[in-house]
């Protein structure tokens, strides 16, 4: 499987969901999607100057194993794919992916007894994005 791991980042960098799909110790990619934040903020710094921001960030930064791609919504919540170093994914494949996930998570967030900026402990959206990831690119 390519998808190591997918995680939700809140407009304060608060973790809002983290999945993984590896055999790898999950805080490895705690600190991945960690250090990946101050990549966005970069590249939104950069467009913040009256371009229009991409919801698409594309490759943040490739790691030994693995590369790690961005995503921001229209509310700055930040959302983290980190495939292995191996897959041959294009971007237009990722694109594609953010978008459902995008999709799961404005599902997940309009239910009116989810507290907004809080952990996401849905059962039914953690299935649904393991459902998604098995899928693949």
């Amino acid at each position: 499987m390519s998808i190591a791991a997918l995680a939700v980042i809140g407009r304060q960098n608060n973790p809002l969901f983290l999945q993984t799909f590896s055999s790898d110790v999950g805080l490895k990619f705690h600190f991945i999607v960690h250090a990946s934040l101050d990549v966005i903020e970069e590249k939104v710094k950069k467009k913040s100057k009256g371009e229009k921001l991409e919801k698409y960030l594309g490759l943040l930064y490739p790691t030994e194993d693995f590369k790690v791609y961005g995503y921001i919504t229209n509310t700055l919540v930040k959302m983290i794919l980190v495939i292995s170093e191996s897959s041959t994914a294009k971007d237009l494949d990722i694109k594609y992916f953010f978008d459902k996930f995008h999709q799961l998570f404005l599902k997940v967030t309009s239910n009116p007894f989810y507290e907004t900026n809080s952990k996401i402990e849905s059962p039914r959206f953690a299935s649904a994005v393991e459902s998604l990831a098995l899928k693949g690119l």
